[in-house]
């Protein structure tokens, strides 16, 4: 394994001389049982030298009273060639394990004991999926290879997780690309660029329907079908739901909020939303109704739904002081500014051409293929992937509930690539352990720990971290606080430290057991792509090497779908 810069190995002390010279009778001790093994095969030599003794037969040839014959140097050779050749298998085998592996791989063994991670085999998972009535999903969901053997490993069916790994540390290749192709059930994944949906998009359309949800035309789609935001809500409960999600997608988590006009304001589009959805009318007329101060439709749909409460409420909102009115309603215009873009509006809406919509329930029971694009910056259509987000884990959970065991019957799969990014849901966090015992496996993935506590707070983030069972960080990160965080996690190992001294009388080594961390902060900012630090519910740290996607048996699929799916790209900007 190669050795880390500015890292020297201990002085040599006075058992290497021991060492070297046991070697060297080892290997005397086998080129004599090579020379016996070719005397044995010829028995005409013990006969001229009358005796069946190996030390009396080699002084007898040695001094040339008995012949050393043909055969015997042919078989002599045979064994040499034989020992060579698997002397170059070995090293063979060396040579490819150090171009495969990486200069920390040597501290996989100081981590964990490969039997204590029993729990992530795939002997395990496949019984655990038998367990839980999963088989109709796949044995497990992938992670990756542990280091100290190089065999897979696979998280449970009921465990959700959080990759936190900086750009370029393998994140879609090895992980998001293998998770999503790897089950057989429906699949949630979102992302901010198109290589996820290109990988995984062909070989899923063999599973199922896939629908892409591209509002920002960020790969190019066109909205095919559209989702009603309104059929999530039911009672002012869920409205205020969907309000907060319009809310916290347009502001960060840590923004200074007046006391006054932010739970106001909040409270009002709730009501908003929520005559939206009784009047059965889209939900661009929320847009429509805030910026007219004078549209008092809203409190007339409430009424004549017999919610009068809610509709006075409402129509008190538009009736305070200009000022007051100007601070609530110039916040909800800013939360749902993003229903007054037409591109928004037609993934929100029917229109005549009267494309399908998707349906929440059925997708959950199906082998569906959902992805969500979105990105910050002008336009950004987080606020309706999240809404989205929202609507499908919760009437996931719903249908779990009603199901054996409280368990979807086939797991549903959560790959939320760039979830600070696209999901700003800021109750993740708070139900995210409850998601596994329904059969909704989650896995969150952050470019950093600090971008988790910008979307959801550092107690929201906190909690996130704690909720997961698998907790997984690999190259590319540089966090002054979660670095050291993390080589405690990993904890120590006992060292060997020899101090070799020289005198007038001689030379003394010294040998005592020192404790010494097993990653310091330095070396977990300087991972090498291809490796992670995981740890596991229950489970001690370990070192996990990423596998990509290009190694598995649908490797090509993957590939091809993306080559396809790029030309098609390619073909619509140069037509």
């Amino acid at each position: 394994m190669a050795q880390q810069a500015g890292r020297k190995t201990q002085p040599l002390d006075a058992d290497t001389g021991w060492l070297i010279i046991g070697a060297l009778i080892a290997l005397g001790v086998m080129v004599f049982g090579m020379y016996w093994v070719s005397v044995v095969v010829d028995p005409t030599i013990r006969e001229s030298a009358a005796s069946a003794n190996p030390f009396v037969v080699l002084i007898a040839q040695v001094t040339g009273d008995v012949p050393v014959t043909g055969l015997q140097i042919l078989v002599f050779l045979a064994q040499v060639l034989i020992l060579g050749a698997v002397a170059a298998l070995i090293v063979l085998a060396w040579r490819k394990n150090r171009r495969t592996g990486s200069r920390v791989d040597d501290r996989a063994r100081d981590m964990t004991r490969i039997k204590d991670v029993d729990e992530l085999t795939e002997k395990q998972a496949s019984k655990d999926a038998e367990r839980l009535g999963a088989t109709g999903a796949s044995l497990g969901v992938p992670l990756g290879k542990l280091v100290n053997n190089m065999k897979p490993l696979f998280a449970s069916w009921e465990w959700v997780q959080i990759w936190i790994m900086g750009p370029r540390a393998g994140k879609t290749s090895c992980v998001c690309v293998p998770q999503i192709l790897e089950t057989e059930g429906p699949v949630l994944a979102t992302s901010n660029k198109r290589d996820i949906v290109d990988l995984t998009r062909g070989p899923r359309s063999m599973k199922g329907t896939v629908w892409v949800h591209d509002v920002q035309g960020i790969i190019g789609e066109e909205p095919s079908w559209f989702w009603n935001p309104l059929t999530f809500v039911r009672d002012m409960e869920t409205a205020e739901k969907l309000a907060d999600v319009f809310r916290t997608s347009a502001t960060a988590k840590d923004a200074r909020e007046d006391a006054y006009f932010g739970p106001t304001a909040k409270t009002a589009l709730s009501r908003y939303i929520y005559a939206c959805a009784l009047g059965e009318r889209p939900i661009t007329d929320v847009y429509r109704w805030v910026n007219d101060e004078k549209d008092f439709t809203a409190e007339r749909i409430l009424r004549e739904a017999g919610e009068g409460t809610i509709a006075q409420a409402l129509e008190k909102d538009q009736m305070v002081t200009e000022k007051q009115r100007d601070g609530v309603y110039g916040q909800i215009r800013t939360w749902v500014g993003i229903l007054g873009n037409p591109k928004v509006a037609a993934w929100v809406r029917p229109n005549a051409r009267k494309r399908p919509e998707l349906d929440l329930e059925r997708f959950v029971a199906s082998t569906d293929t959902l992805y969500l694009i979105s990105r910050e910056g002008g336009g950004s259509a987080r606020a309706i992937t999240a809404a989205l987000v929202m609507a499908l884990l919760t009437t996931a959970e719903e249908i779990a509930a009603r199901q054996r065991g409280g368990r979807l019957s086939t797991p549903l799969m959560a790959v939320l690539d760039e979830a600070a990014n696209v999901v700003r849901w800021h109750e993740l966090p708070d139900v995210y352990s409850h998601y596994g015992s329904r059969g909704i496996v989650v896995s969150t993935f952050f470019q950093s720990y600090s971008q988790g506590i910008e979307a959801y707070g550092e107690s929201g983030m906190n909690k996130l971290w704690s909720a997961a069972n698998v907790r997984v960080a690999g190259s590319g990160l540089s966090e002054d606080k979660f670095l050291p965080f993390l080589a405690s996690l990993v904890g120590d190992r006992d060292v060997t430290k020899r101090s070799t001294s020289t005198q007038r009388g001689g030379r003394s080594t010294t040998t005592s057991i020192q404790r010494e961390r097993i990653f310091d902060t330095s070396d977990i900012a300087q991972l090498p792509r291809g490796r992670a630090i995981m740890t596991a519910s229950g489970q001690p740290a370990l070192l996990l090497a990423l596998q990509h996607f290009s190694t598995k048996p649908y490797g090509d699929d993957a590939k091809a779908s993306q080559e396809y799916y790029e030309s098609v790209i390619g073909e619509t900007t140069h037509g």
